[in-house]
């Protein structure tokens, strides 16, 4: 590169760059080493304004932070390889139609996804990190240059290298992200917080030093290369070589913009820090960083929040949809069976994490009070398992109130059938679902979630139903879902109980018929004449 690509970057470098971004972006270019590269670099230098504009806008002006990280230990979760793949596509379409300016700004663009994942603060999320994340980025941002210059220095530093595999970018970002996050809790351990509210530098110790001199190292050569991969590429695309742009008025032009940048400079300086003492005094005064947290920091635990919701959705409709089917197909069994036994009567189940027993209390019961329970045990109905056998047209007659008929007495025996049989369920629960129309397991299991959470919405606005809540809100689709899978699960376990029961029966009619049928035989026959005697 010529003296005035040197000259150029030490301005831009002295006045142009406020962000580690910025420096990675016009670092890089020093390192490139092929002759299609540095074309490419005349480029970005002579339009280093939208280049330098581009490195930051994913912060400034996209703000899609999700976009910034690889989190390793949560499934490789973040959208960096993909949004890197975009913008290295849209690179070389600008290179291919020779808008050089657009592709400066692609260029910049495309070094923030790539090196974010590079920063073991981006690789992983935890409460520490939530408070420590801006002060180290500042830190990391005021000492810089002495990064950089500890990393040239070291005889054993990192230095990245593509791979010629296809889908080369993105595994470059995800190897990077491996690496990084192998510091990521060495690097919070080793902070100074007290440190550097009073001086920046102080913040990194030498262990911390050394971690970030080397990642720093790895960023910009991680970048050169991949300059020199995407000139060749649209080099070999066009069919021929990226003009060399000239330096001069981009020089003199940047030296012009120096007072105001420089201005500009000292302005972000105290914001930024100012930001970070209002994190710090937060974090001092409760414990906690919630009206200071990074914009960064916060939209993407909402993010996080919600792909792990999304997540847990996900498998609870496979759960549900695995249940379904092997439902379906016992009950296909079941009828091509020769067996024509009677319809089962419902049942309560034994598992640990039901709600109500049958041993229980009856006041423990869904809709039975305490008065109430003592009108049942006035008659000899003490305990759930005592309700559930009993018949309900006695009870009516025996209770003798007005208030309790037959109908009523059906809903309040659904509703504890429905909570002897269902895991985890609420009172407010099986009330809705049996006044929706749902009273028995079967009836759950073989119901789509669409058409019971209408159901159940459109009881929850009757005046049963809004007394039934008492303020809560009713199920949402996930819990529906769920209790859904939860009564296809316990209709095919009662099924595979009542078949293993039934060929239990059978095999000891068997042996009974069987035994006999010995006993015949080891028996003497009689003749005519001594059993008419």
């Amino acid at each position: 590169m010529s003296d005035r690509g040197q000259t150029l970057r030490q301005i831009l470098r002295a006045a142009h760059c406020r962000s580690t971004h910025h420096h990675f972006a016009l670092d890089a270019t020093e390192l490139v080493q092929t002759d299609s590269g540095q074309r490419l670099v005349s480029q970005l230098l002579r339009h280093h304004t939208r280049y330098l504009a581009g490195a930051k806008d994913p912060d400034v002006r996209f703000r899609d932070f999700q976009n910034h990280v690889v989190h390793v230990d949560d499934g490789y979760w973040g959208g960096a390889p993909r949004v890197a793949h975009q913008w290295y596509d849209r690179l070389q379409r600008y290179l291919h139609q020779s808008r050089f300016d657009d592709a400066a700004h692609a260029a910049g663009v495309l070094s923030h996804y790539v090196t974010d994942p590079i920063q073991p603060l981006h690789t992983a999320q935890t409460p520490m990190e939530k408070v420590l994340h801006r002060p180290i980025e500042w830190c990391i941002t005021q000492v810089y240059l002495d990064l950089l210059a500890q990393w040239r220095q070291d005889p054993t530093r990192i230095v990245f290298q593509l791979s010629d595999q296809p889908g080369w970018l993105g595994e470059a970002i995800l190897q990077s992200a491996r690496l990084a996050h192998s510091h990521y809790q060495t690097l919070l351990d080793n902070f100074d917080l007290a440190a550097s509210e009073h001086d920046p530098k102080q913040g990194l110790n030498e262990v911390s030093r050394r971690i970030v001199s080397q990642l720093v190292g790895l960023s910009v050569t991680g970048w050169a290369r991949i300059l020199e991969r995407a000139a060749a590429d649209a080099e070999q695309r066009s069919g021929r070589p990226i003009p060399t742009a000239g330096l001069s008025l981009p020089m003199i032009f940047s030296a012009i913009r120096v007072p105001d940048r420089m201005w500009l400079k000292r302005i972000t300086y105290k914001i930024e820090r100012e930001k970070v003492q209002r994190l710090v005094d937060e974090f001092r005064r409760t414990g906690d960083v919630e009206q200071n947290l990074p914009s960064e920091v916060r939209v993407l635990q909402r993010v996080r929040t919600i792909y792990h919701r999304e997540k847990e959705y996900r498998q609870a409709k496979a759960k549900l949809a695995a249940a379904r089917e092997a439902l379906v197909a016992f009950e296909a069994a079941e009828r091509q069976s020769e067996s024509h036994d009677a319809n089962v009567l419902p049942f309560v189940s034994t598992e640990d994490n039901v709600r109500l027993h049958v041993a229980d209390p009856l006041v423990d019961a869904p809709s039975i009070g305490k008065k109430t329970a003592a009108r049942f045990a006035g008659i000899g109905i003490h305990t759930v398992g005592d309700f559930l056998k009993a018949d309900e047209k006695t009870m009516t007659r025996r209770l003798a109130t007005r208030w309790i008929t037959v109908d009523t007495l059906h809903a309040w025996r659904c509703q504890t059938m429905l909570m002897c049989q269902l895991p985890s369920m609420l009172a407010r629960e099986v009330q809705l679902l049996v006044g929706a129309g749902y009273t028995t397991t079967d009836a759950l299991a073989k119901t789509d979630v669409t058409t019971l959470q209408s159901a159940i919405e459109t009881y929850s606005a009757t005046y049963s139903g809004r007394r039934y809540l008492r303020g809560a809100n009713p199920p949402t689709l996930d819990r529906l879902e769920i209790i859904i899978g939860d009564a296809a699960h316990a209709m095919i376990k009662l099924k595979r109980d009542i078949a293993m029961h039934h060929g239990d029966s059978e095999s000891t009619e068997s042996s009974s018929a069987a035994q006999s049928q010995l006993q015949s035989a080891g028996q003497p026959q009689q003749s005519p004449q001594r059993r008419a005697a």
